[in-house]
C-alpha cells in the first residue's frame, strides 16, 4: 500500500471502549486492534442521542461494560429495538434463518419467506414478537448477528 492510499488507518487516537491506542482513517473510522470495537466518528454523541452505535449497534457505555467483563460485544433486545427505530430496518439470524424487521404500511413487520408477523406499536412488538411461539425477547441469547438490514 502506498502512503497515498485513503484506506490506510494512520491517525492514532484512543478507542472509546478499551481506552488503548487505535488508528483511524481520515473520516474518523477504524477497528480497535485490542478489543475489536468498530469505531465511527461521533459514535459517543449518537449513543447518547439514540442509545445505539454504528456499526456495532451496542451503545458505547454497554460495550465498555461488556469489555470489562470479558464478554463479546452483543446488542441486547432493547438495543435492537432502538436500532429499528433509528434505521427503520434490521435483521437477525435464528437457527440459520435470516429474519427481517422493518416498518411497512405503518406497522412493524417481522419475518422471512415462510413466516410473517405485523405489530401496531413498539410495545406490541416488544411484548409479542415471536418465532414458533417463543418470544423474541426470551430467545435473544440464541439470536445471531443482530444488525442493520443487509449489513
Amino acid at each position: 500500500m502506498s502512503e497515498k492510499d485513503p484506506y490506510i488507518k494512520d491517525r492514532p487516537g484512543v478507542c472509546t471502549v478499551c481506552g488503548k491506542v487505535a488508528f483511524f482513517d481520515e473520516f474518523g473510522n477504524g477497528v480497535c486492534p485490542h478489543c475489536g470495537w468498530e469505531m465511527e466518528r461521533d459514535e459517543e454523541e449518537m449513543g447518547r442521542l439514540q442509545g445505539i452505535s454504528y456499526p456495532m449497534l451496542v451503545p458505547v457505555w454497554r460495550a465498555r461494560e461488556q469489555y470489562r467483563q470479558g464478554k463479546p460485544f452483543k446488542a441486547t433486545f432493547e438495543d435492537f429495538v432502538n436500532g429499528l427505530y433509528f434505521y427503520s430496518e434490521m435483521s437477525f439470524v435464528y437457527k440459520g434463518i435470516l429474519y427481517c424487521v422493518m416498518f411497512s404500511k405503518g406497522k412493524i413487520y417481522m419475518g422471512h419467506d415462510e413466516d410473517c408477523q405485523f405489530y401496531d406499536t413498539r410495545e406490541e412488538f416488544t411484548e409479542k414478537a415471536n418465532i414458533g411461539g417463543r418470544l423474541l425477547k426470551d430467545i435473544w441469547d440464541e439470536i445471531e448477528n443482530p444488525s442493520y438490514l443487509f449489513d
